[in-house]
């Protein structure tokens, strides 16, 4: 997408790869479903990108319903209070967020001067993962305990440096290994692009980057042919199988990263 920069009355700049849209260039709108309320949007499908940005100015009184088909939303309030009508009435002020999956239907509804920030983009299924189910909280009950819980639990499956990782077991198994659900979203991901991108992009990578000293392996010299041409047979993600949590591999030699 090429698009001349905006220079004369506004800081505004949309480019290729980035749009910086500054306040004086908001345009508030009114889309089927809003009353009392406009929307700003700051980054869209017709920008080049594939989501939608956009934020919520309410009234008092002010609403949006919706119905998403096959997008999913996340929400974040900004400030004020409203009522999100979703299985049920919650009540979300300053620092509430929200996330729904596709299918679901749900009302916004101002109790006092508001705005929400979205984030909204077609969802897009993962063979073998289940579709994420809605996530309605706060930002005070994320702790620091919480997030490093989560943060050890990736570590533990995904980290290249922890010998006891998952993704270690398997580099250092002959055939395979069971995994676990982080490994397996990864792994997922990486055979789509794989194919995608004709080989271009390869999980497999790992034994050629240990040649160059990149990973866990040092080396301050460059490898020499031969070395390379006996590590490439190792390279491919057509030599890794995933069979519901089971990811086997062709040759002990193939490794991921």
């Amino acid at each position: 997408m090429t698009q001349a920069p905006h220079t004369a009355l506004t800081r505004s700049r949309i480019t290729s790869d980035h749009a910086l849209i500054t306040p004086e260039s908001h345009v508030q709108l009114s889309p089927p479903g809003w009353s009392k309320a406009t929307v700003v949007y700051f980054i869209s499908p017709q920008m080049g990108a594939n989501f939608t940005m956009f934020m919520g100015l309410y009234v008092p009184g002010g609403e949006c319903q919706r119905r998403l088909k096959d997008n999913e939303i996340l929400a974040y309030v900004l400030d004020g209070e409203v009522d999100l009508h979703f299985e049920g009435n919650n009540i979300l002020n300053a620092g509430s967020f929200f996330f729904l999956p596709p299918g679901s239907d749900f009302t916004v509804k101002a109790k006092k001067q508001s705005r929400v920030l979205y984030f909204e983009k077609m969802y897009e299924p993962l063979e073998g993962v289940n579709p994420p189910q809605a996530i309605i909280s706060h930002e005070n009950k994320i702790t620091k305990e919480h997030t490093d819980s989560i943060l050890q639990s990736l570590d533990s499956s995904l980290s290249i440096y922890k010998p006891y990782s998952i993704i270690n077991q398997f580099n250092q198994s002959e055939k395979g290994i069971q995994i676990d659900r982080h490994l397996k979203n990864v792994i997922l991901r990486s055979l789509e692009i794989y194919k995608t991108s004709k080989g271009i992009s390869d999980i497999t990578i790992y034994p050629l980057m240990q040649l160059w000293g990149f990973g866990t392996k040092n080396s301050d010299k460059d490898p020499s042919a031969a070395d390379i041409q006996n590590t490439l047979p190792c390279i491919g993600s057509n030599n890794i199988h995933l069979k519901k949590n089971f990811l086997s591999k062709n040759k002990p030699c193939t490794k991921i990263d």
